[in-house]
């Protein structure tokens, strides 16, 4: 994991040898000056923090409760050094700082109250069963502007535009289809691009999860490359410390890019060619959504900005699949087994899946195991609150940390290894019956609680379950073998550096299980003039 970093501020000033009496004499006094206006300035910025945390601690509790513990740090300024900025390694960082606090503790940045939850237990009391308290937006310092007001639902504060905009993507997610059949289409694609170029199988998973976004929130998958220009610049701006962006300029990207897929989706309705999809669904006002009354610059922000959202929501644990293949290959043939049996010479299907335990363990496990957003989506409450006689103040904003819930000690037992049968074997504690209907991802803490959770639910299971499904299908993977035919190392603890992480690339042998589906993933892709590009 990243190690803390330290800020280190260095003074230095000097004058010439050379220089005459006065010359040395006004240089000094400069100096002396510049310093003195630095100590100076650090003077009044600690008095100052001084008194607005003396302020702050005197405030006294209502009668009977009492402060949760409190991570360390300068008055009113609190602690903010030392926190990575990769959300893998900031999510690690807090849960060493759980095993002093608690299960709950709370910290203070620039007078802000930000309170930080290690189980299920808690968070799903305060944010599930408390959920109108603890349901107003907080958007990341460094993303505002990019994301603010644009109908990002999960980063919208509660009140009626919160609720008119979930009820209409509460809707369009819950038509009988609600990937129109895309996210199988796409899969035949996949299959056929990692079988003509294997080592980019990166690139083909990013590929993938922007087209199927495209088509199902347009119709076409070619708005796809609009969402693969955007979605890596959206990361980094979302994430905590990153540099200062283009943020006006980001934002205007956006609404170019949704505006005219929503103008293309118009031309195709009007012109009777348009496939099925989200904005063609809120344009008919069709399922309801009438109620929702959504604009229509409201619902192409609506649309485009939640495709985005689908993009990093599932690519993430497909990447992380490929790693847990090349970590846990015992488990491919398991895998195997059960697809070939239920499935045959086909892909899978939406259909199969109550048939496909295995599978569903595997994705389940993915998902607990490499978690999209290690420090999930942080909340602000609404009004003050109390927990186990604990005072939550107003406006503090709280954190359920993903990683650490995925890794509860008695409910996971050797959390950190990659293990499908903690969800498919009575003796571990994960288990539920029917099999037929558990493991599911559904409702699973890795897609937010409540009132926040992702609207998309559906269309992630669907997608992660198929696509997953038609790659172990058709291909095996191993680690790649080094120069003396050792296999090399899986670096499964590396990520990108942002809020949203995604493992990276490494090298990974991909091959056709056999001739007989090599040729069938060749000749199988819907569309050859589009294997490439998004």
């Amino acid at each position: 994991m990243s190690q803390s970093i330290q800020a280190a501020q260095e003074e230095s000033y000097g004058g010439s040898d050379n220089a005459s009496g006065s010359a040395s004499l006004n240089a000094e006094t400069a100096a002396a000056l510049s310093l003195l206006d630095s100590r100076a300035v650090w003077a009044l910025g600690l008095l100052l923090a001084f008194v607005l945390g003396r302020v702050t601690q005197k405030q006294k509790l209502p009668a009977g409760f009492k402060r949760l513990p409190k991570l360390a740090g300068l008055p009113y300024i609190g602690r903010p050094w030392g926190v990575p900025m990769s959300g893998a390694d900031a999510a690690w960082y807090f849960s060493q700082l759980h095993k002093k606090y608690g299960p709950i503790y709370e910290s203070e940045v620039t007078g802000t109250t930000h309170i930080w939850i290690e189980n299920d237990k808690i968070a799903r009391e305060l944010l599930v069963h408390r959920g109108r308290k603890y349901g107003d937006g907080y958007e990341l310092p460094a993303g505002a502007g990019v994301l603010g007001g644009s109908e990002v639902l999960p980063l919208m504060g509660m009140g009626q535009e919160f609720w008119r905009h979930k009820d209409a993507l509460n809707r369009i997610a819950n038509v009988e289809d609600v990937s129109f059949g895309y996210s199988e289409l796409e899969n035949k694609d996949t299959l056929r691009r990692v079988l003509d170029s294997p080592k980019e199988w990166s690139q083909h998973i990013t590929t993938h999860c922007a087209r199927t976004a495209a088509r199902v929130a347009w119709g076409d998958a070619r708005h796809g490359t609009k969402l693969m220009e955007i979605v890596q610049d959206l990361s980094k701006a979302g994430s905590p410390g990153s540099p200062p962006r283009q943020e006006a300029d980001l934002r205007q990207q956006m609404k170019v890019a949704f505006f005219e897929a929503r103008d293309d989706v118009i031309a195709r309705t009007q012109a009777g060619t348009a496939e099925g999809s989200w904005m063609k669904l809120c344009l008919e006002k069709a399922g309801g959504l009438e109620k929702g009354n959504l604009s229509k610059q409201e619902a192409a922000l609506t649309v485009g900005t939640n495709a985005l959202i689908a993009i990093a929501a599932t690519g993430s644990p497909l990447h992380a699949f490929f790693t847990a293949m090349c970590s846990y290959s015992s488990w491919q043939p398991r895998l195997h087994e059960e697809l070939d049996r239920v499935c045959g010479d086909r892909l899978p299907r939406t259909a199969d899946l109550p048939h496909l335990p295995v599978l569903r363990a595997v994705v389940k496990e993915t998902l607990r195991w490499k978690q999209p957003m290690p420090l999930g989506l942080s909340r602000r409450t609404t009004e003050d609150d109390v927990y186990d006689g604990y005072y939550i103040p107003k406006g503090a904003v709280v954190h359920a940390n993903a990683y650490l819930i995925s890794r509860e000690s008695s409910k996971y037992p050797e959390a950190e290894e990659w293990r499908p049968e903690r969800w498919l074997e009575p003796s571990w504690p994960t288990y539920q019956e029917p099999l037929s209907e558990y493991p599911t991802i559904r409702g699973d803490a890795a897609f937010g609680y409540s009132t926040h959770a992702c609207p998309g639910i559906e269309l992630a299971a669907i997608e992660l379950y198929t696509t997953i499904g038609a790659i172990a299908w058709g291909y095996n993977f191993k680690r790649q073998e080094g120069r003396q035919g050792c296999e090399n190392a899986v670096p499964w603890y590396e990520t990108n550096p942002y809020v949203m992480n995604v493992s990276s690339q490494f090298p990974c042998t991909v091959t056709p299980r056999s001739a007989e589906k090599a040729r069938y993933m060749a000749g199988g892709c819907e569309d050859p003039s589009l294997l490439v590009k998004a």
